[in-house]
């Protein structure tokens, strides 16, 4: 009997010496897991971990960690964003966290710890946050730490209404977002809701959205690059201007940027949008990246239902394009490159410059890789009629030196395109740059000789297709859709399957031009006393 009662004194010692050890156990471990976490953190391209520390006890422990934007991030996004915000995001962050680590930690599941973390600003972003928060805290966080090292973790901003005697007025509905991540977060899942925004911005319009959802998972790659998928869907975006807004997009810039052709300003529209609103339902984009060994394969779709712009309404858009075949090497390397860029604060055109020569180097083995590009789809219903293109380009063997070449490029380019386009949409376009070229003087006719112009150009255009549509380039059916399909292979290219030579210009005959200056020459030889 007495043996009996040592043993079971024995087992109930170790029971109660296992309970008050496993809360200190349970404390290691979860400081390994919020190590992962540190690290996780210091690799994000847009923050900076400048302090850590981390005190543990028996029962509980305390984290403090000084974050703060990196200049980079700051440099490419600052420019955009108000006064008030730029403080904020220049100050530090002080992340203190009250860990408690026990197998019944804050709960009835065994977990390894429950972590509250409270956000401490600087007294100069403290006082911007009271502006809009009050008295509430503006974000809330709290991490809960499986026994697996796998976990759970919840941010919330609480909604606010915030407005100025200058008549700006903000209502904020708050947001949520909740993180389940796997042990080591080697795979972790997001979900962010928001109901919405609304920003009044005096007398100069208002924007506002609303039903903000996000998903996305993430999990590592082999080749040191994040694979994984995402999802954003937006009900609804508002716009609102009272006032006319000038417009001069330098589209020849930008071909000029991916192709290194100078083709001058004649594609460069500018205008002004007259005062107006712009109503879109049901936006969403999503993007999938998966990888093959060595190769990375990239998925986008985007597109909407509706988009209400004055009288018009457009849609649905729907867009489906991919990438395969990408080297993940170069990948990574050019990331890295337009990540140092954007810390070296370069005006637009040094920029410009670096990226190009970035592509040239670090994302040469993006090209020489014989890459696939895909249009998939690209659906869009607009007023003149529906816009259908789907297509594919290919690059086979190019080399560094092709690089430097167009015509080099062409000859190792295939291409595919369809397309079908409405006859009004492209006199139309037409139309509207013809509007950036000419100017008409009140005295010379005014509104009726910009509608002569208008009417010519439209003439110009629909002869152009007729007599291409003649000649086999292009079908045009009853509906008025111009369609064709355009190929690119070695260097030649056809439409509809027929090859495409451009008319030549007249030429130039010396012996018809020099005969009445010769007569001329003539005559006044012979008058000359």
């Amino acid at each position: 009997m007495k043996k009996s009662l040592w043993v079971l004194a024995l087992l109930l010692t170790a029971v109660l010496l296992l309970l008050a050890g496993l809360p200190y156990y349970l404390g290691i471990k979860a400081e390994q897991s919020l190590q992962e976490q540190q690290a996780l953190l210091a690799k994000t391209s847009f923050l900076q971990v400048e302090q850590h520390d981390y005190q543990r006890g028996w029962f509980s422990s305390t984290e403090t960690t000084v974050v703060r934007f990196k200049p980079s991030f700051l440099a490419s996004v600052q420019k955009q964003l108000p006064d008030n915000i730029q403080t904020i995001l220049r100050e530090p962050i002080t992340l203190v966290s009250h860990v408690r680590h026990g197998l019944f930690a804050g709960s009835l599941k065994p977990v390894r710890a429950q972590v509250d973390t409270e956000l401490r600003f600087s007294p100069e972003a403290d006082k911007i946050l009271m502006r809009f928060f009050g008295q509430q805290k503006p974000a809330t966080l709290h991490n809960t730490i499986y026994l697996s090292g796998s976990g759970n973790m919840t941010l919330e901003i609480p909604a606010f209404d915030y407005e100025e005697l200058s008549g700006i007025k903000l209502a904020w509905q708050g947001l949520q977002s909740q993180m389940d991540y796997s042990a080591g977060f080697s795979s972790y899942d997001t979900h962010t809701t928001n109901p919405g925004l609304r920003m009044i911005l005096a007398d100069k319009g208002e924007a506002a959205y609303t039903g903000l959802d996000i998903r996305t998972h993430t999990q590592d790659g082999n080749n040191q690059i994040a694979l994984g998928n995402s999802r954003l869907q937006l009900k609804q975006l508002s716009l609102q201007w009272h006032e006319g807004v000038s417009y001069d997009l330098k589209l020849n810039e930008l071909v000029n940027l991916l192709t290194d052709l100078q083709i001058g300003a004649f594609i460069n529209p500018n205008g002004s949008v007259p005062p107006s609103k712009i109503v879109l339902d049901e936006l969403s984009f999503a993007t999938d990246m998966s990888e093959d060994g060595q190769w990375i394969n990239s998925q986008g779709q985007f597109g909407f239902a509706k988009l209400h712009y004055g009288n018009d309404v457009y849609g649905p858009l729907e867009i489906k394009a991919s990438a395969e075949h990408l080297d993940a090497a170069s990948l990574l390397a050019l990331k890295h490159k337009l990540t140092e860029l954007a810390s070296q604060n370069l005006d637009e055109t040094a920029l410009q410059d670096a990226i190009v020569q970035a592509a040239r180097t670090e994302g040469l083995g993006l090209f020489t890789q014989n890459p696939l590009i895909k249009l998939e789809t690209f659906r869009f219903q607009m007023p003149e009629g529906l816009v259908d293109v789907h297509g594919q380009v290919r690059f086979n063997g190019l080399t560094a030196d092709d690089m430097q070449h167009a015509n080099s490029m062409l000859r190792k380019t295939e291409a595919t395109m369809d397309l079908s386009v409405p006859q009004k949409l492209l006199e139309e376009l037409a139309v509207r740059q013809a509007r950036n070229i000419f100017t008409v003087d009140e005295s010379a006719g005014g509104e009726e000789a910009l509608i002569d112009i208008n009417n010519t150009i439209r003439l110009m255009v629909s002869s152009t297709i007729k007599t291409m549509q003649q000649d086999g380039y292009l079908n045009v059916d009853n509906n008025g859709a111009v369609s064709t399909q355009i190929n690119i292979h070695q260097n030649e290219l056809t439409l509809n399957g027929k090859k495409f030579a451009a008319e030549s210009e007249p030429e130039w005959e010396p012996e018809a031009a020099s005969a009445p200056a010769a007569a001329t020459s003539a005559s006044a030889a012979s008058a000359t006393p």
